[in-house]
Formats: C-alpha cells, structure tokens, sequence
C-alpha cells in the first residue's frame, strides 16, 4: 500500500469538526468528474479490491437494492461492506461492516488519511467521503463491497472504483442540471457504471435504448428486467421471481419488489449459490431506514418515508394504496417538505389521488423549498383540490396533524431525506 504523504494540512479530534472542515473544503457542494478524486484514489490503492464489489446506479431504488443484497450476503455468511448516501440522521449512517456502523474515530482516522494525502488535490464533501469509506472497506477486508452511486454514474466519485458486478436500478427524470432532461440521455450517465465483459443488470421496467446500446459497445454482459428476469404477482400478499431460477412465494412487505427482483438477478450475476428457502427468507427481512419506515409512539398509523422525485412519489402512492385497503375509512394525511430544485408539481402530481389533506413546511437546509413554494407546485399540480395548511417546520406540523386525526387514520412525511430526519432525531 502506499504510504501517505504527511502534509498535516489539517487535524481535528472530533467528527464533527471534520465534518465541518469538509463542507468548506470544495467551493460546489457538487462537481462531476473523476480526475482529482481517482488521483487520491491511486495513491492509497483504492482503485481495485481484494473483494467482490457491486456498484449499485439509478434515480431510485439504490438504497433498497443495497439493503436486499446486504441481508442476503449477510444471511449466506458473507463478510459485507456497504457505502452508501445520504444519511438521515448521522453521517456514520454512511458506511456498514456487516450490518454495523463505524464509530467516530475510525472516521476520524481515515479522514486524517485522505487529508494527508491528498496533497493539494481539491476534493469535494461527497469526494472526501467516498474516499475515506473506501480506506475503511479496504481495512475491513470483506468479501463483499456494495457502492451506491451518489449522482449519475459515468462521472461519480464511486465509478472511479473496478466493480465486478453493475446495477442500474430504475430511470426516472431527476438531477436534469447534471444528467439532462430525458431519459435517454440520464440512462447513459447511469450506464457509465457498467464495465467491459463484465456482468451489467439494470432493473428499469421501460429500459433507455442508450442503456442497451452502450453495453453492447463494451460488451458488458447486460441482464434486463422483463427478458431476463421478471416478478409476477400471485396474489395481494405475494410475489414470485423468475430468472435462471424460479423463487415462490415470497411474501410482499413495503419495500419494493421491483428492486427485489434486480437484487435477485444480480446475485444470480455473482454466481452465488444460496438455497431457495433461505432467498426468499433474506427478502423477505430486509429493511431500510426511511422507505415507508414505521414510527412507533403515535396513537394513529404514522410512516416516513425519502421519496422526493415524480418516480418515487408514484411507487408511494401505490404502497399508500395498498395500506388503505386494510384500512377503508381511514384519511391520509402528508406532511412534505421538499428541496427547491426537485420537480415539486409532478411530485405532487404524482400522489395526490391517495392523499387527503396535505401540510407543507418550510424546509431549514440548503436548497430547501419554503411552505409557499410547495403550495404553488401544489396549485399547479393535478387534482389540487385537498385541504392544504402550511408550517414553519416538520415538528411545528406534525404535532399539529396528530392532535386532530382519527386513530383510523394514516399520517406520512416525505420529501426528503431532510424532512424524514427531524423525525428520526426527534
């Protein structure tokens, strides 16, 4: 390994000193490319791994599709390493050895790393903590490495690692400043992530031709949802998975079946061999913070949930569906906030017929919409004919709403990965 040079540019002893180093360090808090960060990455020999890794891309579905795999090498007996962003309540959040996070000074430690040996090399706060995850997951020798892309694919911090196995999870139309406004162009960024003759699974349902079309230029071996693995329904509570093998029943729970399914593919793709029953017994089990997330303490059902894009909102609205089936005469009430930059009337567009009333709530972070930003998408939204109230904050409006539902009733806050966090901390 190379040894790091000792600039001492800069030293901290707690994390969140470091933390704060790190979001003054970059004058974008975004910046595409992977010259200065895989220059970093050579010197510490972070380029390639002992390990099998898996780099996990898409506009949604990264998370839950890391979380599947997760529990299935873990249930298999597999040491595993996951990287992942953004965080909901602790930047620790960001990095798992099997199953557990890391404690503040093994990140103290490798932030102290890359600081002396980056040199005078320019990083930015994501690039920063890729590579020090990345030093800590070399540490911790797994057998098993899973990346979640952060933006894109082609031109991310992650890409800049050799993965074995590529996933592109789904396609939808986010980021456009960075990855364009359609989805041909948003699947190339996403298939950067591919690799030649390697394995390439992407679960998007109505697959981008430039998807296809750059895997066959590097002769990437590509799985596809629906001609090489599929799920069908059974029935209302259960799902079966079809590809080299076939998987049935498997019990459906809130987090999605379509990057179940992409999950499945791709451990077929590692070539594993794990029994059937002890599959589905994985999928079945696994959970991710933040994907329509259960809050105990409340009298009526109360959930969380990140999604924050038209794609997401439309998968939350058919998992909203389904809860209010078991509960007809319930109401459903959402409290959202959002970040300004995020298409807020399709958002919104997107879930309206499953909510009630909505309350929206001025969000305190950078880039974070107000209550009357919302309000506008809102008005301009399909089917803008719900009781609307606006708050000053998420805690200022859910303290509200659940003084005045009934115990029937289903209360939901999304938007963001900052609105679901004062929930989490609270």
């Amino acid at each position: 390994m190379t040894t790091p040079t000792t600039n001492n540019i800069f030293s901290a002893d707690t994390l969140n000193e470091w933390l704060a180093h790190l979001e003054q360090l970059h004058p974008n808090a975004i910046e595409l490319g992977l010259q200065r960060i895989t220059e970093v990455g050579k010197r510490l020999n972070l380029i390639h791994f002992d390990a099998q890794v898996i780099t996990v891309a898409g506009t949604n579905g990264k998370g839950t599709t890391c979380a599947y795999l997760e529990k299935i090498l873990l249930d298999a007996g597999y040491k595993v390493g996951v990287y992942s962003s953004p965080h909901i309540h602790r930047y620790n959040e960001r990095l798992r050895v099997n199953g557990l996070e890391l404690d503040d000074s093994a990140h103290c430690d490798a932030f102290a790393i890359i600081e002396n040996t980056r040199d005078t090399i320019s990083l930015s706060y994501f690039e920063y903590a890729t590579l020090s995850c990345l030093y800590l997951l070399q540490q911790a020798k797994c057998d098993y490495i899973l990346l979640e892309v952060g933006l894109g694919g082609r031109l991310d911090a992650t890409n800049m690692v050799e993965s074995d196995v590529s996933v592109v999870t789904t396609i939808g139309i986010d980021h456009i400043d960075w990855l364009g406004s359609d989805r041909e162009k948003i699947g190339f960024e996403k298939a950067g992530v591919f690799r030649a003759n390697k394995p390439a699974i992407c679960g998007e349902l109505d697959v981008p031709q430039s998807i296809i079309d750059h895997a066959d230029s590097i002769s990437a071996q590509l799985k596809l949802a629906s001609r090489d693995f599929s799920f069908t329904m059974l029935d209302e509570q259960h799902w079966s998975w079809n590809g080299q093998n076939v998987l049935s029943p498997i019990k459906q729970t809130l987090m999605p079946i379509q990057n179940a399914s992409t999950a499945l593919a791709t451990i077929e793709a590692l070539g594993i061999t794990i029994a059937p029953e002890k599959l589905i017994t994985s999928v079945e089990n696994a959970a991710l913070a933040g994907r329509l997330q259960a809050i105990e303490g409340y009298d009526c059902d109360f959930y969380i949930d990140v999604a924050h894009n038209p794609q997401s909102a439309q998968y939350l609205a058919t998992q909203v569906k389904r809860l209010k089936q078991f509960k007809p005469s319930c109401k459903v009430h959402a409290v959202v906030g959002m970040l300004s930059d995020k298409d807020m009337t399709a958002t919104l567009s997107a879930i309206n017929s499953e909510i009630d009333e909505y309350h929206f709530i001025d969000l305190d972070c950078y880039r974070g919409a107000s209550a009357s930003q919302l309000l506008n998408a809102y008005q301009s939204s399909k089917h803008n004919n719900h009781n609307v109230t606006c708050y000053e904050n998420v805690l200022s409006a859910v303290d509200k709403v659940v003084k005045n539902v009934s115990t029937s009733d289903i209360v939901i806050v999304f938007g963001s990965f900052h609105t679901v966090s004062d929930i989490l901390t609270k």
